[in-house]
Parts: structure tokens; sequence; C-alpha cells
């Protein structure tokens, strides 16, 4: 397999995680277009950005954009890098956001707006919350911030829903599968299969090999700790039951 149908084959099997994938980045694109610059290239971080798919998106929509991706898997780095499609404008960045410091790793770089994918969740809620604390050090005045990730109804407040949405997301993943996506263990198992590829899979084994699952937090969680960090204006900009896009703007 190469780099390139590897990259074709996550996105298939994240799409059969994400039934309307599509439609909930082009919703961050549209806010993305409403602050870009007028007389300088937009300027975008993506956080926990994986092979960049977020950052290829804003690249091919912004032709002139400056896109800088962080994450720490180093197998999901590689290739994003093997396969980056827009040289220079497009940069993946190894950096632990979980590191109270990682804004400071970053660099002096200012950004328009910061975006996310299916990828916070990984975060622990203190780990989230101080993330977003350091968020207003690396954006600029006005700058926005977006967030796309499933955010769980509550099991008891909300239970009705939680099995609505529980249901129809799973529907969907099968019906993907018995039309050839791989399923998430198929997918990492062939990536760190990948010839050439041995010192990031082992690498891959180290960083993740005490890896437990985090604690689940709601919208409203989202957006107060982003109001406590400074954000004036807060809401949501897509909502399929449970898979929603956060939005937050600086003054």
């Amino acid at each position: 397999m190469s780099p390139e149908e590897l990259l074709a084959a996550w996105h298939a099997q994240q799409t059969a995680f994400i039934e309307f994938r599509d439609q909930r980045v082009r919703a961050m694109l549209e806010v993305l277009a409403a602050v870009k610059p007028q007389d300088r290239p937009l300027r975008v971080l993506d956080l926990g950005c994986g092979p960049g798919s977020l950052c290829d998106a804003v690249a091919d929509r912004f032709p002139d954009a400056e896109v800088v991706g962080v994450d720490r898997d180093p197998i999901l780095l590689r290739l994003g890098r093997d396969t980056n499609r827009h040289g220079e404008r497009m940069r993946l960045v190894d950096l632990d956001l979980a590191d109270p410091g990682w804004a400071q790793q970053l660099g002096p770089e200012r950004f328009d707006a910061a975006v996310s994918a299916t990828a916070l969740h990984w975060l622990s809620p203190a780990e989230l919350a101080a993330l977003y604390v350091a968020l207003p050090q690396v954006l600029n005045p006005g700058g926005v911030f977006l967030n796309a990730d499933h955010l769980y109804f509550d099991d008891t407040a909300e239970s009705f829903l939680r099995e609505v949405a529980e249901t129809e997301r799973e529907r969907f993943r099968l019906s993907a599968i018995e039309a050839g996506a791989m399923t998430w263990d198929a997918w990492w198992d062939a990536a760190r299969s990948m010839p050439g590829w041995e010192a990031e899979a082992r690498e891959w084994e180290r960083r993740w090999a005490d890896k437990s699952p985090t604690v689940k937090v709601s919208l409203e969680f989202h957006l107060s700790a982003l109001r406590a960090a400074g954000f004036v204006e807060t809401s949501h900009i897509y909502r399929w039951f449970d898979d929603v896009v956060v939005f937050a703007r600086l003054p």
C-alpha cells in the first residue's frame, strides 16, 4: 500500500465514524473565509492534525493560506508529510498538546484561527481547559477557534438522545465497512506495517503504551472553558446529533 492509498483509506475509515464529515468541514471553512485578512494570507493552526486532513482542506480552499498542524502521533505525521501536496504552505510539527508549554514551543507565530477535528477528546478535562487558556497566546486579536468532534449526550440526563445517536452512528459505520472502508484496527495494522516506517512504528508503540481512555466532556464544558480563557463569543456552528462544531472568538 502506498502512502496515498493509506491516506485514502484513512479518509474512508474516518468518514465511517462521521457520516457528514464533509458538511462539518464546509461549515468550518465558511467561518475561516469570514476571518481571512484582506492584506495577507490566512494563517491557520490545526490542533491534533493527524495526517493533515483538515490542513489539506484549508490549503485547498485558500490557495495562499499558511497552515501549521501539530500532533504527537509519529505514524500520522509521517503519513501527512509523505502525502503533502502543498509544499511549504503546509507544515506538520511533532508537539504534545498536553504539555503546558506547547504554545511556547510553537514559537512566536500568531494565527488567525485554530481548528481541530476529532482529536481533542484525547485530552483529559484538565488538559483541555489548560489548552484553551493557552490558545489566546497563539491567536491574533479577533482570532477564532473551531473544534469538530463527537460531544456525547449524557448517560443520565439525555439517555434517549444518546441511544438514538449511537444507534445511528453504528448503523452508518457498519454500512461504510460493508462498502469497503477499513475498520479502525485494520487501518492501524496496515499503517504500522508500512515498509520503511519501522522507526515510526516503534515510537508509536512507545508513546501510546500507557494511553488510557479519557473522560468525555459536554458542549457546555467546552463553551464554559473557552469563556473562562477569554473568548467573548462562544457557540456552535454545526450539529448532527452529538457531532458538533464548537466556535469561539477572541475580542
